[in-house]
């Protein structure tokens, strides 16, 4: 009953208005963001942060239905300063979600990343290192289950990615140009859930490395120092770094 009622709610509170005209460019975005975050509703865990900023949200959108470019002036002051405190409410929200989206990789959430990944926007994809991990891990689940909303970014975006894309089947590094001569050494600490990936990538692909532990080795210093690191497991391919699971920018450089 209970999920019957909220489904009611949201759908009666996203058709039942049109949005005003004024400030489109701050409102549109925070508006399409209610309707992106009504999937995520339904699960309890993020249901009151959601609901809270629904509720806010259909309260600006109905209070200000029908102000116009032309409204009085104290009106549309009024509405600017709702939008503010609006975009306020949602980038708190977004940080939430954003740290949500790093635990349900690191546990391996998949079906909860598939529904906050479907809640970033485009200036959240602007963040290279977001938009690697999202690609990254939706690569290495996709089937499981397909996202349209990804698929469909990555289409718009496959000739800035597709370099980097392993091919179908697995890529026979050995057989490379680079492969008499590749040094490749993976930096890391014991529990570091991604250099688990990263050894696991390797193997797969028969690829030789040397590992070395920042918490015992001193080589592991040295060159995490030498190469400017700033995160682990870091990734050196022929004195190319690689930061993270990055599974497009490792493909890459063991090509070639």
């Amino acid at each position: 009953m209970l999920r019957i009622l909220l489904i009611t709610f949201l759908t009666l509170s996203l058709h039942a208005f049109s949005y005003p005209e004024p400030y489109q460019e701050l409102g549109g975005p925070l508006f399409k963001a209610r309707v992106q975050l009504d999937d995520l509703a339904y699960s309890p865990k993020y249901r009151p942060y959601i609901l809270s900023y629904v509720v806010h949200s259909d309260h600006v959108l109905g209070h200000f239905k029908r102000l116009k470019a032309e409204s009085d002036p104290a009106e549309l002051q009024a509405y600017h300063k709702a939008l503010l405190s609006l975009q306020s409410e949602y980038n708190a929200l977004a940080l939430f979600l954003h740290k949500q989206l790093t635990q349900v990789i690191n546990n391996n959430q998949y079906h909860i990343f598939l529904k906050i990944a479907s809640t970033l926007s485009d200036e959240d994809y602007n963040n290279p290192y977001l938009r690697e991990k999202v690609y990254t891990y939706y690569h290495a689940n996709r089937h499981i289950e397909a996202s349209c909303i990804l698929d469909n970014r990555i289409k718009s975006e496959w000739n800035a990615i597709a370099p980097y894309y392993p091919k179908k089947a697995l890529f026979n590094y050995t057989t490379t140009d680079n492969a008499y001569y590749r040094e490749v050494v993976l930096i890391s600490t014991p529990y570091s859930p991604y250099a688990t990936k990263i050894k696991a990538f390797f193997k797969k692909n028969n690829v030789t490395y040397i590992s070395y532990d920042l918490n015992k080795d001193e080589e592991a210093a040295a060159l995490f120092e030498k190469y400017k690191g700033t995160r682990i497991p870091m990734v050196i391919i022929n004195n190319r770094v690689v930061e993270g699971y990055n599974e497009f920018e490792m493909d890459a450089l063991l090509r070639h």
